[in-house]
């Protein structure tokens, strides 16, 4: 079998027992956080760290009645939300534990009573100190496990506010996951360096996808098109591209479509025939082409975001960087000074 591009095979089965094993942490916290009562619940992070968040509130709006708000922390930290409230729960994720905007809004939580969840790889960390109850996020390969943490807090929540009836079949499917990613990864990778080798001296491109996907086109064209590779980028939803960005598509423009598998399918199919009659460089990536066995249909949807994220974040980051010979951690400006 082909060894994968900048991809170590063990590490990341190392890492998903240590997810699995971070499992039974996550749900106690719900239970938790549901035992004490709570008037709603922020999510909140930056940059690549609020990209499965967005997912979560997509998901939100379908599944429960609870009031989920999607915050990004420094405007949250800034500009305040009168939702807010010492009955609140504020989620957090930062690998790291030393993201200043994250530690920013769990210090302040912290000083005003307001309990917070953190996800992190550091125990020790600013993060992990401020907050009420920790998350191990201990990891070394795959950053779509985080979507895997903040599914059993998310899932069991509303699991014990009497909605999504089947999450003990859902939790448990989802410790599966990271064999099927594994062989998406496989199955991927030619496609992914055909891909970059086409399009890695691009000088513009266009990243395109909605609701529970917007979050991985986000991430993909801002934290790794354009921080790591410096790629300059147009990221907009499937249903806004109507509405401004379709102008500017042209015959040699390449437009990377990201089509989810929920309701909002249907947003992204209209891109898609739109872009075929204008473009002659129209990529689609298609989680339904990637097989999840042992995992209900019914969870497709849900589960959709983390197979894109192992497509792009994992795969296709990793052949940019080597057509481009651009190393993904070299920086000009990010954590290089203060600003």
């Amino acid at each position: 079998m082909k060894t994968l591009l900048k991809f170590n095979e063990e590490e990341y089965k190392e890492s998903a027992k240590a997810i699995r094993s971070a499992r039974k942490i996550a749900e106690e916290a719900a239970d938790k956080v549901c035992e004490e009562g709570f008037s709603n619940i922020f999510f909140t992070a930056v940059g690549g760290s609020l990209s499965p968040m967005m997912a979560i509130t997509e998901f939100a709006k379908e599944l429960t009645s609870l009031p989920i708000y999607v915050e990004q922390a420094a405007e949250l930290l800034t500009c305040g939300n009168q939702r807010l409230n010492k009955n609140s729960v504020v989620i957090t994720l930062s690998k790291s534990g030393d993201t200043k905007e994250s530690v920013a809004i769990a210090n302040y939580c912290k000083e005003q009573g307001i309990r917070v969840i953190c996800c992190t790889g550091n125990e020790n960390s600013p993060l992990a100190k401020a907050s009420t109850y920790q998350v191990p996020m201990k990891h070394k390969n795959g950053v779509e496990y985080e979507y895997m943490l903040l599914y059993w807090l998310f899932f069991r929540v509303i699991f014990r506010h009497g909605e999504f009836a089947d999450y003990a079949r859902f939790a448990s499917q989802l410790e599966l996951l990271p064999e099927n990613l594994l062989q998406a990864k496989r199955q991927f990778d030619p496609r992914a360096d055909s891909i970059a080798a086409q399009y890695h001296d691009c000088d513009y491109m266009m990243w395109i996808g909605g609701a529970e996907m917007w979050g991985e086109v986000y991430l993909f064209s801002m934290c790794i098109l354009e921080e790591m590779q410096w790629k300059r980028t147009k990221s907009v939803s499937s249903a806004e591209f109507f509405h401004g960005t379709l102008e500017l598509l042209e015959k040699e423009v390449p437009l990377f479509l990201v089509k989810g598998e929920g309701r909002c399918r249907a947003l992204d199919e209209r891109v898609e025939r739109f872009a075929e009659k204008i473009t002659d460089h129209l990529v689609v990536i298609d989680p339904r082409d990637y097989p999840l066995n042992g995992i209900d249909d019914a969870f497709r949807w849900i589960m959709a975001p983390c197979v894109v994220s192992t497509l792009l974040v994992d795969r296709l980051a990793a052949h940019f960087e080597h057509h481009t010979g651009h190393d993904l951690n070299i920086r000009r400006y990010y954590r290089q000074f203060d600003y």
